[in-house]
């Protein structure tokens, strides 16, 4: 005989703990982290997939997606506009998730950058430190001034108190610092390994920049490793600067996996993100008439009007409109500038009319979308 199945929400910290009880026994779960994310210059509400498990005796029974298809009503109903989790493949898109975020690595070959290091005049520069507790404040602002803007990026809040983990799972991380007259210019944040050195983040002044390099370039000699990693984006200050000194850039798009999102609450994402669609829209001089489209996805749809005055978005109206057709996947994909207007027009369920596809590619650009790996949830 079936025992009895009930879905559980406690309240945690970071967010929510969704649990699955079968007669009372924990056979299922997954965490809802609580987040601001960017989308460009708009913050929006995300809720962080974190945890998803199934008791080893239960599984193959269908529980974790009960529990996946609960929490996405869950977070609909608490207000969250977006999601992202970082799954496995083949997994994740059944519940609507859609790979969004690439992976991006700079290499630099240790022994260039340290002859060139040394070529060049030192000048004035700030003087590179251990980081310390009482520089958490600090640090903390730095990222955020440096990833207003990011696609991806996650605010830190007065809750955010350093990093508790590097490049992967369980890292130990150092912070190097950069001052200059007592006031901290710029940091990295290093893994702690003995073995290998990689760069997980970068925030600063880019005059301080010189001297970072310096500190990790002796480290990595010190360490005896060949190459120093840079897991930043390509239009990252800090990689366009590393640049100089060559190396290796790779970006791997994954197909499922990996960072993926998916719309959570379409009419409320989009009022949010009217700022940042006007920002684009003035930025790229777009010129043209006044339109006005239904965009129209598995998760509902808001009609939009985009023009001299900006963008604005109001609920569906009766009555003949243009129909811009998505499924809500390849829409999160554009948001995060994973893949192009043009390049998802050809999708199955997707329609564009061709008379708008020069707006959609301005208001949905390709972007460098990044989490850093110490926000990985």
């Amino acid at each position: 005989m079936a025992g009895k199945l009930e879905m559980r929400v406690e309240e945690i910290s970071r967010g929510q703990r969704v649990e699955l009880l079968l007669d009372g026994e924990h056979v299922s779960g997954l965490t809802i982290n609580d987040l601001q994310m960017h989308i460009g210059g708009a913050v929006v509400h995300m809720g962080g997939i974190g945890g998803v498990h199934t008791d080893q005796r239960h599984r193959l029974k269908g529980y974790s997606r009960r529990v996946c298809e609960y929490s996405n009503r869950y977070m609909y109903d608490r207000g969250y506009d977006i999601s992202l989790l970082f799954g496995i493949s083949d997994f994740y898109p059944k519940f609507g998730f859609v790979s969004c975020l690439a992976s991006y690595k700079l290499t630099l070959t240790t022994r260039i950058v340290e002859r060139a290091l040394h070529r060049a005049s030192a000048g004035k520069t700030a003087k590179v430190r251990l980081g310390r507790l009482e520089d958490v404040t600090r640090v903390r602002a730095l990222y955020n001034q440096e990833y207003a803007r990011r696609t991806g990026s996650i605010q830190r809040t007065g809750r955010w108190r350093g990093f508790r983990m590097g490049s992967t799972w369980g890292s130990k991380t150092v912070t190097l610092v950069a001052a200059a007259g007592g006031r901290i210019l710029a940091y990295a944040g290093v893994d702690d390994r003995e073995d290998a050195l990689t760069v997980f983040e970068v925030a600063g002044d880019p005059r301080a920049y010189p001297a970072l390099l310096r500190a990790l370039t002796r480290e990595a000699v010190a360490k005896r490793v060949e190459s120093m990693a840079f897991l930043l984006p390509p239009d990252d200050r800090f990689s366009m600067y590393a640049r100089r000194f060559g190396g290796t850039l790779t970006v791997n798009y994954p197909y499922t996996g990996a960072g993926m999102l998916r719309v959570i609450n379409l009419a409320t994402l989009f009022d949010k993100l009217c700022p940042e669609l006007t920002a684009r829209l003035e930025a790229a001089g777009f010129s043209g008439p006044q339109q006005t489209f239904l965009l129209r996805t598995d998760v509902g749809a808001v009609q939009v009007t985009a023009g001299e005055a900006g963008v604005r978005v109001r609920p569906p109206r009766a009555g003949r409109r243009v129909v811009v057709e998505m499924p809500q996947h390849r829409l999160s994909q554009l948001l995060f500038g994973y893949r192009t207007v043009a390049g998802v027009a050809g999708e199955p369920g997707v329609r564009i009319p061709r008379a708008l596809t020069g707006l959609l590619e301005v208001l949905f650009p390709l972007q460098w979308a990044h989490v850093s790996r110490a926000d990985y949830f």
